[in-house]
């Protein structure tokens, strides 16, 4: 046992063109032996890299999914890290098709799928093929609308919270900006009446506290946060109980700037004093403004 706590493995897969050379970068910098573009079939050899160094305890790998075939290749593979007492965490990235296609045309990379004779449908052939891989991951991550400092402080909290029994992330945003990728849970307040239509709340977001105050006093938020904090009191120790590291749980309205970033800043507060777990909250469309008295 104390043998298979030495090694600790990180798989990084998922779209390619999501940010997988990123998230090397991040572990190369915290002391990992960086592996790109890894074979599947050196699988079998991940224990001979970890003893050929005895500093060589945490390796990260990143791999490109090119077929059906590759996958069923991969579950296959993923079996031999159980008899070889390796420690792993898959790393699923996922980012939207449009966002994916303006980046390979910036860098003038060729697609590794190559299958088709243009970009976008490869990207639509490469979806289909791993459209049910992501459930497979330990960790997913929508880099859609992400700086680089805003991945790495994602995987930072994703992956380093990994050693709770459960992290629990809190996501605001906007249907017109398109949804996350990476939720469990996701509830839409578009039923509920909008700030947006108040023209002195019309600027302001769900930071501020006449904002806050006017979508809580809502009689229909009032109800519906009842029923959804009931609702996650049930869920969130089962999810647990499951087993499971990690709980992203998502929160739109039309915007993402009133409703549903006041409903994750309460929901914050509340589970935050409700359970001991670790939990953090995003407002993806409005950043971390601080709240204005």
């Amino acid at each position: 046992m104390e043998e298979r706590e030495k090694k600790e493995l990180v798989i990084i897969t998922g779209m390619s063109g999501a940010g997988k050379s990123e998230a090397m970068d991040f572990f190369e910098d915290r002391g990992y032996f960086c592996i790109d573009n890894f074979p599947i079939s050196l699988f079998q050899y991940l224990n001979e890299i970890f003893i050929s160094s005895e500093k060589r305890d945490k390796v990260a790998v990143a791999i490109d999914i090119r077929n059906q075939e590759f996958i069923n290749q991969f579950s296959k593979q993923m079996k031999l890290l159980d008899d070889l007492k390796i420690n792993y965490t898959v790393i699923y990235l996922d980012a939207r098709t449009d966002v994916l296609l303006s980046r390979y045309e910036l860098s003038r990379r060729k697609h590794p799928l190559n299958l088709h004779d243009t970009l976008l449908e490869n990207i639509e052939e490469e979806r289909k093929i791993i459209k049910n891989f992501m459930l497979k991951a330990d960790i997913v991550i929508d880099t859609t609308k992400t700086t680089v400092k805003e991945f790495q402080e994602i995987l930072k909290k994703e992956f380093l919270g990994k050693m709770t029994k459960l992290s629990i992330n809190l996501t605001s945003f906007g249907y017109k900006y398109g949804i996350p990728l990476d939720m469990h849970l996701m509830f839409d307040l578009r039923f509920l009446p909008n700030p947006y239509y108040i023209e002195s709340l019309k600027k302001k977001t769900g930071n501020h506290k006449d904002v806050n105050q006017y979508v809580m006093g809502l009689e229909e938020s009032k109800e519906f946060y009842k029923m959804l904090c009931d609702m996650l009191y049930y869920l969130i120790p089962k999810y647990e109980k499951d087993g499971k590291s990690h709980l992203r749980i998502g929160i739109g309205c039309s915007g993402g700037q009133h409703r549903s970033a006041t409903f994750v800043n309460k929901l914050y507060e509340d589970l935050s004093e409700k359970f001991d777990y670790k939990i953090t909250k995003f407002h993806r469309e409005i950043g971390e403004k601080l709240e204005i008295e």
